[in-house]
């Protein structure tokens, strides 16, 4: 049986590679690189629409995009200000070279899959307001949904909804099975679920 991990032991275990690599941005590149050719290996071969939160799980999804341009897919990239990009994050939004949209503007066309980087498992207030409407209009769109680590909005510890959460086909998760993806709600929006690789020994 697949170990499950709680949001404290994940971050603990991070932690430490951080300290070992001596710079944490080169784990969110190495995990935005790996499930970027995990996307590309699947040979969806369709318009790809990737939506950028303000922490590291956004972070992961201006990786995803930039390397998934860079094996000629079709790239549709939306971000929020650039003042909302702290850390890890504000170094992957200013390495990214691609256009960035708007998400007043956002348009989901048909045949697309959704890449859902907007929230990780750091997640700790309930989803309001303007995140609620891009998660409804992504759930209401049809489409395929990939979300990274966990689906926006699930609590990484319980399952739970906070606020509302997108319901994905599936999830890929980065290094470890979360304890979140298995239980509740967790279990019913995390689609099939794959571990990503990203190189923590």
């Amino acid at each position: 049986m697949t170990k499950t991990y709680s949001v404290e032991e994940i971050q603990k275990i991070e932690k430490k590679e951080f300290k070992r690599l001596k710079n944490s941005y080169i784990l969110m590149k190495r995990a935005g690189t790996n499930c970027a050719k995990k996307i590309y290996k699947s040979k969806m071969n369709k318009n790809f629409i990737v939506l950028c939160g303000p922490g590291n799980n956004g972070g992961d999804g201006l990786v995803i995009s930039q390397v998934l341009k860079k094996l000629n897919q079709n790239i549709t990239l939306y971000c929020l200000d650039h003042k909302a990009y702290k850390g890890d994050a504000k170094i992957a939004y200013n390495k990214n070279y691609l256009f960035k949209k708007k998400y007043e503007n956002l348009y989901i066309p048909k045949n697309s899959v959704i890449i859902d980087c907007l929230f990780g498992i750091g997640i700790s207030r309930d989803l309001k307001g303007f995140y609620k409407k891009i998660i409804k209009k992504v759930n209401s769109s049809k489409q395929h949904i990939i979300s990274i680590d966990i689906p926006s909005g699930i609590n990484g510890n319980n399952g739970k909804i906070m606020g509302t959460a997108i319901k994905a086909n599936s999830t890929y998760t980065l290094h470890a099975k979360k304890i979140g993806l298995t239980v509740n709600y967790g279990m019913k929006y995390s689609g099939k679920i794959s571990i990503i690789d990203i190189g923590i020994r």
